[in-house]
Order: C-alpha cells, then sequence, then structure tokens
C-alpha cells in the first residue's frame, strides 16, 4: 500500500489508485523496447527466409538452363537439386524438377525429381576408451599387415607344368619317331608320354614359382603356335615337288618351331610385354588364322593339297601379329577370351553339320560352300563374342602386380560420334534435342552429329 503525503497533505483511495497505474504505465514502457528489438539472424536455430530462399532458387535454375543449352548435363543437375533444396515448393521448383527430368533422359537414368537429399545427420561421437596402454609395447607379430597395392600376382606353377609337359611331349615323340622311322608310333607314343611327364616336373620345378603366370603363358604361347607352323611348314616343304610328308618330318619341323617360337616369347616374357589377357588374345586370333586358313583352302579347292597346309601357317602367323598389335590396346582377361573362342569355334563348326548332307562325290560345291559358312561363322563368332562381353571385367587386364585401372569414362554427349573425356571416340545414338528458346524464339528440334566432352 502506497501512502505518499504532498505538502503534508494525505492521499485518498482515487489519487492512490491513480499513481499505482501511472507506474504501471512507465515500468510497461521501460520493457517495451526489450520486446521490439529485431531478430537476430545468426541465433540458434537460424531463421528461413522463404522469400530469400526462393530467389536463390530462381538464380539457381537459370544458371541450370544455361548449362543445359552447353550440353553439361551433370552440372545443370546438380544446379537443379540445388535449387529443390532452397525451394521445395516454390515457383522455381517445377522448373528444377524439369530440369532433372531432361538431364535423366539424355544420361539414362532412373527419374529422381521427387528426390531431395537430405541433410547429412550429425557426426555421433567418438567412443570413449577408458583402457590404458603401454606407449612402450610393440604390437605383436602377428598383427595384420596392410595387402600391398597392386593386382594380384598369379602363380605360374600350373602353366609351367601344363607348357612344359607339352614341350616334353613333343620333343619326346621327334626323338622317338627318329629311332625307328619305318614304324614311328611305336616309339615316338612311350617316349612322348615319359617326356610329356618329364617335361611337366623339371619346368614346373625350375621355373613355376620364379615366373609370373603372363610370363609363362607367353612362353608356352610361343611355343605351341611355332609348334603348329613348323609342322605345317614342314608337310609344305615334304609335300611339294610330287613329295609325301612323313611323320618323323613333321614332327621335326614341329620341334624346330617349338623352339623358335618359345626364344620369341621369352624375349616377350623378359620385359612382361603381355598381360595374361593379353596373351589370351593372342592365342585366340592365332587359332582363328590357323582354321581360317583350312576353311579358307576348301572354299579355293587348290591343286595340291599342301596348300592347305601354307594357308595354316599363313592364317597362324596373320593372327599371331594381329594379337601382339591389338591386345596392349584392349581390355581382356582369359575369362572373357575363353568365351570370345567358344563362341567362335562354334560359328566355324556349325556349317560342318551341313556338309553332312549336302555333301557328294560328284561336284566340289558343297566342301566350297561349306568353306565359306565356316570362315563366315568363325569370324561372326568372334564378333558376337567380343559384342556380348564388351564390359566383362573392364578394368582388369593390367601386368602382374600393377593396380588396376578404372573402367572408361562414358560421358560423352548424346550425338552419333562422340567423344569421352578419356579421348575414346565412339558411335553413340541419335540425339534429338529441342531447340532452346534462348538461341531461337521459335520452336524447334536439333540433331547433333557429332559432341564431345574435354
Amino acid at each position: 500500500m502506497i501512502n505518499v503525503a504532498l505538502n503534508g497533505t494525505r492521499l485518498g483511495a482515487t489519487q492512490k489508485r491513480m499513481i499505482r497505474t501511472g507506474a504501471l504505465l512507465v515500468v510497461v514502457a521501460l520493457a517495451a523496447p526489450a520486446f521490439a528489438q529485431p531478430m537476430d539472424p545468426y541465433a540458434a536455430p537460424p531463421g528461413q527466409d522463404p522469400v530469400l530462399n526462393e530467389q536463390v532458387a530462381e538464380q539457381l535454375v537459370a544458371r541450370a538452363q544455361e548449362l543445359i543449352d552447353a550440353k553439361l548435363w551433370v552440372d545443370a543437375k546438380q544446379l537443379a537439386v540445388e535449387a529443390l533444396v532452397q525451394s521445395p515448393k516454390g515457383n522455381a521448383a517445377e522448373r528444377a524438377r524439369y530440369i532433372i527430368r531432361l538431364v535423366n533422359q539424355q544420361l539414362g537414368i532412373t527419374d529422381d525429381t521427387n528426390l531431395v537429399p537430405p541433410p547429412n545427420p550429425p557426426p555421433e561421437p567418438p567412443p570413449i576408451d577408458n583402457t590404458i596402454s603401454d606407449p612402450t609395447a610393440h604390437a605383436p607379430a602377428s598383427a595384420a599387415q596392410p595387402a600391398p597395392e597392386g593386382g594380384t600376382r598369379h602363380d605360374g606353377s600350373t602353366a609351367a607344368a601344363v607348357h612344359g609337359g607339352f614341350v616334353g611331349a613333343l620333343l619326346g615323340a621327334t626323338i622317338g619317331a627318329a629311332i625307328d622311322s619305318d614304324h614311328p608310333q611305336d616309339a615316338a607314343i612311350p617316349v612322348g608320354l615319359a617326356g610329356a611327364v618329364g617335361g611337366a616336373l623339371l619346368t614346373q620345378r625350375l621355373v613355376g614359382h620364379k615366373l609370373d603366370e603372363a610370363q609363362v603363358r607367353t612362353v608356352g604361347s610361343g611355343t605351341v603356335w611355332g609348334a603348329v607352323a613348323g609342322g605345317f611348314f614342314a608337310d609344305v616343304v615334304q609335300g611339294g615337288n610330287g613329295g609325301s610328308a612323313t611323320a618323323p618330318g613333321i614332327l621335326l619341323g614341329g620341334s624346330i618351331g617349338m623352339v623358335a617360337g618359345g626364344v620369341g616369347g621369352a624375349l616377350l616374357a623378359k620385359d612382361h610385354k603381355l598381360t595374361r589377357g593379353d596373351v589370351a588374345l593372342v592365342d585366340t586370333f592365332a587359332g582363328m588364322g590357323t582354321v581360317g586358313g583350312l576353311t579358307i583352302g576348301m572354299l579355293m579347292q587348290p591343286a595340291q593339297g599342301e596348300a592347305y597346309s601354307l594357308n595354316a601357317v599363313l592364317g597362324a602367323g596373320a593372327g599371331i601379329v594381329t594379337g601382339l598389335v591389338v591386345a596392349p590396346k584392349t581390355n581382356t582377361t582369359p575369362r572373357r577370351m575363353l568365351r570370345v573362342a567358344g563362341l567362335a569355334a562354334a560359328g566355324g563348326a556349325i556349317p560342318f553339320a551341313l556338309y553332312a548332307a549336302i555333301h557328294t562325290d560328284s561336284s566340289t560345291a558343297d566342301e566350297r560352300t561349306t568353306g565359306a559358312l565356316a570362315s563366315i561363322g568363325l569370324v561372326g563368332g568372334a564378333w558376337l563374342g567380343f559384342y556380348l562381353t564388351r564390359h566383362m571385367d573392364e578394368g582388369l587386364d593390367v601386368p602382374e602386380g600393377v593396380p588396376g585401372t578404372p573402367p572408361p569414362k562414358d560421358d560423352a554427349p548424346p550425338a552419333v560420334v562422340g567423344r569421352s573425356s578419356d579421348g575414346r571416340w565412339t558411335l553413340g545414338g541419335i540425339g534429338v534435342m529441342p531447340t532452346s528458346r534462348v538461341l531461337a524464339p521459335q520452336p524447334g528440334m536439333t540433331f547433333t552429329l557429332a559432341g564431345a566432352t574435354f
């Protein structure tokens, strides 16, 4: 209760109420400025300004449209997504969703216009370790060590045993046939079997763990195709001028070719020139060349039978040279080339089923037809194999112990002929795009013949 005396006079009840009301108004007036202060924009949590967000979204969408006109699809989509984050329900949102749909159509990906990236969750605090360890203690010897960088080194023991057995068998058969030239099979078979066992064990022991599989297969491929070419060439030499080829002569020619091919393979293997996939590619092309030479001989129907052997030698040589040139520029693995070789063999073998139905002794048309179809089937099967396995084992065709390379980039713009940022030129699809209103006011369509990404 307030009792105030002015000039010694006591105030009445009405005057007391007026004083209380005036005091209350003064308190409210003094407190009002504190409530009238503007909101701090940096206060936590921050305030959201929809007008400012919509303006930012409009600017992002406008810039994204410019990138669309320049065919920078990925950058345009990124700006459109950021515009959706700024203003998911504003006027710019519909334009942003349209840009995202257009980019998705060009890139061939699933439509994701309704997906707005969620905010990143706050990082979880690291667990508290209450244990006390001795900083001077050494790590146990059994602690796991990080794996060395690089591709897997494949042991060459199995490949060494296989190719060593082949070399020993051919050398043994050649020696056995020379011992008894009148009956070469009597000595060639047992001596060849003994040579196969001895060659497999000896080669595996000497080089199986010293060389990787790519090196062993390089040398082995040289011995195999050298032997094939040498045997066919011996048949050409012996059968010419009315002569006849003999088993000891063909085996001797094969052994000489095997040694020569092995020396060439060793020179390539010394410097790691070829990978496992490269050797598989050379083997496939060499086999196709050899078989193709024989089927083309059926088409030619030469006067002398030795022409078949000569075609095989030329075909094997052409296949080896082609494989050595192409292999370093391709991405092939043994698994992929096994499928290619299988389809090529099937394409070349299917026409021979027709030969049994159309065979006749009165004409050579049946053999010519079969040879032509087999040659076409051989190439067609190989092409189909390469096409069906075009994305198999990408980036795995690397030397032993060398890190794998990433798959080739596929960021060429939609065009008939496109260039990716890694420098590869490829045939693409038909790129039809609406004409930008910035370049032309009237509606229209554009057709892109060539495009490149740098």
